[in-house]
């Protein structure tokens, strides 16, 4: 199995446990979730089935979630929580120029996606649709990423507006969702190619939208 999006020293999932063994439990019952969610889909995700794979009681699992709705908001928002730790640290890494960085930071969330169960993609966008806490919570981060591009952008290209260094930001943003359908293990299209070696035809183009204003980006 990939390497799971819910583990975190401390998360808003994990605080909602004051002692050790109960964030023990949590993880217990985050991890059984992620199996349960990754193999068998959102509705086989019972609070009984949670409980059973996670070795706890049932009366556990709805002392820290009354609802099943509750317990999936929880879960999927810890994966949006640790996505955005992995992103903002190397955001707060020092480079040499705003371009190696934006390029690494794409690089980073390419390999994220790359690395996490494509059903778990899935499901979370099926929980996207139809949960508006989840879906204010990931448009909210999903506009502060085109934010970070944007303003890297402006400083690659100081003599760009700022509607063309958003135009760009969105453009990659784009082409970096675009690759959980496109770079997973259930991608329609160039399944005898490597996740490395796709993830580079995906640098490249984003490389190549930060180095030339197309007529799109000057308003045309």
């Amino acid at each position: 199995m990939s390497e799971s999006p819910t583990h975190l020293e401390e998360n808003s999932f994990l605080s909602r446990a004051r002692y050790p063994k109960g964030k023990r439990s949590l993880q217990a019952i985050l991890d059984a979730t992620y199996e349960i969610v990754t193999s068998e889909g959102l509705t086989a995700a019972s609070q009984e089935a949670i409980a059973r794979r996670a070795n706890v009681t049932q009366s556990a699992v709805r002392h820290y979630f009354p609802t099943k709705e509750e317990l999936l908001l929880a879960f999927f928002t810890v994966g949006v929580e640790r996505l955005q730790l992995v992103i903002d640290n190397k955001m707060a890494e020092t480079y040499a120029d705003s371009k190696t960085k934006l390029l690494k930071v794409a690089a980073t969330h390419l390999d994220w996606i790359s690395d996490i169960e494509d059903m778990y993609y899935f499901e979370s966008a099926a929980f996207w649709g139809r949960n508006p806490g989840y879906r204010n919570l990931r448009e909210n981060w999903y506009e502060g990423l085109a934010s970070q591009y944007r303003d890297l952008i402006s400083e690659i290209h100081p003599t760009w507006s700022r509607q063309e260094c958003a135009s760009t930001s969105f453009q990659i943003l784009t082409l970096t969702l675009g690759s959980w359908t496109t770079l997973g293990s259930t991608r329609p299209i160039h399944r005898n190619r490597s996740p490395k070696r796709l993830k580079a035809m995906t640098l490249d183009g984003i490389n190549k939208l930060i180095s030339t204003r197309t007529g799109s980006e000057k308003g045309e």
